[in-house]
């Protein structure tokens, strides 16, 4: 009898242990599938999610939200003359400078190919144009060669940006369209440099 019990408490124990074990991998899998893989900051599931989250969260506060969108200037070219894994560490570089822009509430993330995301809860017009303009300034101080740029012999980015207070009612992907337009502006402008459409 008390073997039975000793074996049906050592397994409940094993039994205990695993479900912990089970639930680590879980949370460890779970954050794995919110980064990207190259640049090892948020990727574009997580970005959106946060986006979500953030005009919802801040639409209820009537507090400014902020999104730049970043784009490495010619980098199908940097790629045809350096080759992808140079590509590849222009790409982390800017990543975590990026990250290093996001500040404490803020998320960095890789919204697709060369373009990368800064989320920037409270910044309203004037503080996200100055996180931009910093960000551009700091790619360019890298001093990260690049031979076939059309803008200079080093590595830039261009930078759309957008800040608004949201509206709940409305869609948070209307933030991310007016970075767009800016960011297309700012490349058809000559690159290297911010543009923004519309304030907040």
């Amino acid at each position: 009898m008390f073997d039975a019990v000793a074996d049906l408490v050592a397994g409940a124990i094993h039994f205990a242990r695993l479900a912990d074990a089970l639930q680590v991998a879980n949370g460890k899998l779970e954050q794995l599938s919110m980064i990207d893989g190259l640049t090892g900051i948020a990727n574009r599931r997580h970005f959106d999610a946060e986006l979500q989250r953030q005009w919802q969260q801040l639409g209820k506060a009537r507090q400014p939200l902020a999104l730049l969108m970043i784009d490495v200037d010619a980098f199908k070219a940097l790629n045809d003359a350096c080759g992808h894994l140079y590509g590849d560490e222009c790409l982390r570089e800017l990543a975590s400078l990026c990250q290093r822009h996001a500040e404490a509430r803020g998320l960095a993330a890789r919204f697709g190919g060369e373009e990368l995301v800064l989320l920037l809860p409270g910044k309203g017009v004037q503080a996200a144009l100055a996180s931009a303009e910093g960000l551009r300034a700091a790619v360019e101080q890298l001093a990260r060669p690049h031979p076939a740029s059309p803008v200079g012999p080093h590595l830039t980015v261009s930078v759309g940006v957008a800040s608004r207070i949201p509206d709940p009612m409305q869609a948070p992907e209307q933030l991310l369209a007016e970075a767009d337009r800016a960011l297309y502006v700012a490349k058809a402008q000559g690159r290297n440099q911010v543009r923004l459409l519309r304030g907040a």
